[in-house]
């Protein structure tokens, strides 16, 4: 899982936490990556990458090419921002162009997915469903689909992940 958020205790955090736990309840080995706090630079676009998919910029990015390369589900977090993903997940997303211009044509058996909440009571999610689902088609995986929850500016959803004691 991939938390696009810079907040460790907003909704997208939430989110991503309790599914965690649902999945490792259910014996299935989870790691949350949280690209905030790690040294990702943007794509240049020098098209390096062209041919072997191997990206030229030498920068924490590989710790998510390599946990999408063992994965089976690939999860991407984030919240709605102006209508769309959060820089942080779309600069993770961008870094996937090596992927997109490797020489590699077959379909992976992987599963890409997102988990997204928005403020409003009507949220802009079919920017961030299409940017992902985009996402899912780059990497050549099968799109597994999204969880949204909206009106988050309302409420903070932490009080119905967890329980209150």
């Amino acid at each position: 899982m991939v938390v696009g958020s810079a907040r460790n205790d907003g909704n997208t955090e939430v989110q991503v936490q309790s599914a965690a736990d649902a999945l490792s309840e259910e014996n299935i080995d989870v790691k949350i990556i949280r690209p905030y706090d790690m040294d990702i630079r943007h794509c240049t676009g020098c098209n390096k990458c062209i041919g072997d998919g191997i990206c030229s910029i030498d920068d924490d990015m590989c710790e998510i090419y390599k946990a999408f390369d063992e994965s089976d589900i690939f999860i991407l977090a984030t919240p709605v921002y102006f209508s769309g993903p959060s820089s942080i997940i779309k600069q993770v997303i961008d870094r996937f162009q090596c992927y997109w211009v490797s020489l590699e044509e077959e379909p992976t058996d992987k599963i890409v997915a997102l988990m997204s909440s928005g403020g409003s009571r009507n949220p802009r999610f079919e920017n961030i469903i299409s940017i992902c689902r985009a996402f899912a088609i780059t990497v050549r995986a099968t799109w597994g689909g999204e969880c949204l929850v909206e009106s988050t500016d309302e409420w903070d959803i932490s009080h119905v992940a967890k329980p209150s004691y």
